[in-house]
């Protein structure tokens, strides 16, 4: 496979838009992040999805999906940790995380949706100076779902910009298929939950989720809406059905 990516063009012309990068990993795949106007970082603008995930991975754990291009969804938050390193090291990044000090994730002995039990990787490392792919932080997550205003949710409405429980069959839908918030990032409330770099508490082992799910009524599609589940869990008691996520990169 052939990994690059090209600056592909200026989302409007005014000072401090949003920049869209795209990148390609082969004819088949690609995905687009775009810049946040007035900080050093980009987003994603679609959810990671079934595509992209099974493109880096080479695996698919989705229970889930309508239509074309739908989200990856039975994500834990290390699965994602994961992905964001492998991701990072196709392109020729320096990958943001390490565990006991190594970057590659193959090295972990980790494996993938809450297969093992792994206590060592309660302690994942990030290095804000990486230039690879990681999560966002909530805050980030937070600036770039309200695109500079005040809005409850990612986009003017929620019936417009949002799959939702009152819409979605209760199942997520192609990335893209709803309208944009103002900087032109998609789905940031809604289709499913996407996972932040932070901690519920200084010292919890809960990790925070943000923006709701095609199962999720509108309180819990409000972008300040936070939400904590265990980082990794096999048990179906625990399960991540509905929970994806999106990537970022750049300096905190």
């Amino acid at each position: 496979m052939v990994f690059f990516y090209t600056i592909t063009s200026i989302y409007g012309q005014k000072k401090d838009s949003p920049v869209l990068q795209t990148y390609t990993l082969n004819e088949e795949n690609s995905f687009t992040m775009i810049t946040v106007p007035g900080k050093n970082y980009s987003i994603g603008q679609t959810e990671v999805t079934q595509a992209l995930y099974q493109a880096v991975m080479e695996d698919n754990p989705s229970n889930f999906g309508n239509g074309e291009n739908p989200p990856v969804d039975g994500i834990n938050w290390y699965d994602a940790i994961v992905f964001c390193n492998k991701l990072s090291l196709l392109l020729n990044k320096t990958p943001a995380y390490s565990v006991n000090g190594v970057t590659d994730p193959d090295e972990w002995g980790y494996e993938p949706h809450g297969a093992t039990s792994l206590p060592e990787m309660a302690q994942v490392d990030w290095n804000t100076e990486a230039d690879g792919f990681r999560l966002p932080t909530e805050e980030e997550w937070e600036y770039a779902a309200a695109a500079g205003t005040d809005s409850k949710y990612a986009g003017e409405n929620l019936k417009d910009s949002a799959w939702y429980r009152k819409n979605s069959d209760f199942t997520p839908q192609s990335v893209a298929t709803k309208a944009p918030n103002k900087w032109g990032l998609y789905d940031m409330s809604g289709n499913v939950w996407e996972w932040v770099w932070d901690k519920y508490k200084k010292d919890s082992i809960y990790r925070v989720y943000k923006g709701g799910s095609s199962s999720s009524d509108k309180k819990l599609c409000q972008i300040k809406f936070q939400g904590h589940h265990y980082p990794s869990r096999n048990a179906m008691c625990y399960s991540y059905l509905l929970f994806g996520f999106r990537i970022a990169r750049g300096a905190k």
